[in-house]
């Protein structure tokens, strides 16, 4: 009796602490959860706004770049590298191969004779351009690079104007009497040597500036006129706006 009395009592207090762990379950389920705290509205502000100023760099270097994510990559990479270049090393190339290319060209070219003395510096817009050699050479050997700047050359090569015109300018003994821009003038005008040639058979082209040539080439006035005016005794005479005006009414 004792034994089961004892036994009911054993049920009965595991049966309470059960209850009551049930109610530590209940009351830890049920209890409400530590609610997180909210991020600072200024954090947000400035994460939303770098976000914003990272999308419009990454637009910003792409536009600049043709919209060409290797050339941003080639310029930006090359950008940062020259920040520990001196500025002569910059000067000289943006990387070692590109530089030995730039000091083989300035080797060969820097005993010609430049109006100015050749220096890495100021011939680099030569070679960045792609300007020949040969080039060079056949300016110099008609003794005209010597009155030219290295832009000034490139602004010749860049207008089409070949060694032999200016060649033939210098046959004429007119190239001296023109500016490097007159020379590009006549050039891209269409000019041809053959009337240059003309005008210097009749004595007619040294009364001239390279203007007055391009216009009377312009007007249309031919070799075969110029010819008959001289014939007949009457160019030396002539201005050019009177030989454009005698042209245009034949």
């Amino acid at each position: 009796m004792n034994r089961q009395r004892n036994s009911n009592k054993l049920t009965n207090d595991l049966d309470s602490e059960s209850e009551i762990n049930d109610g530590k379950d209940v009351f830890e389920t049920n209890s409400p959860k530590e609610k997180s705290i909210p991020s600072d509205p200024e954090d947000i502000f400035s994460k939303k706004n770098s976000w914003v100023l990272g999308i419009f760099i990454i637009v910003a270097v792409l536009w600049h770049f043709d919209w060409s994510p290797m050339k941003a990559a080639y310029g930006i990479g090359t950008s940062i590298t020259n920040l520990f270049q001196s500025e002569e090393q910059v000067n000289i190339a943006q990387n070692s191969s590109t530089e030995f290319s730039q000091l083989e060209y300035y080797d060969s070219i820097k005993d010609l004779d430049f109006d100015n003395a050749p220096t890495l510096e100021n011939t680099a817009v030569l070679y960045q351009n792609n300007v020949p050699i040969q080039y060079l050479i056949d300016l110099e050997n008609v003794d005209y690079l010597s009155e030219l700047s290295s832009n000034q050359v490139l602004a010749l090569y860049n207008s089409g104007v070949t060694g032999n015109f200016v060649e033939v300018l210098e046959d004429l003994d007119y190239l001296d009497e023109v500016s490097y821009s007159g020379v590009i003038g006549m050039y891209t005008s269409g000019v041809s040597e053959s009337y240059l040639a003309t005008l210097e058979d009749v004595d007619y082209l040294e009364d001239l500036s390279y203007s007055q040539v391009i216009a009377l080439y312009s007007s249309g006035v031919s070799e075969d006129f110029l010819r008959e005016l001289e014939d007949r005794g009457l160019l030396e005479d002539l201005s050019y706006t009177e030989v454009i005006r005698l042209n245009n009414q034949n």
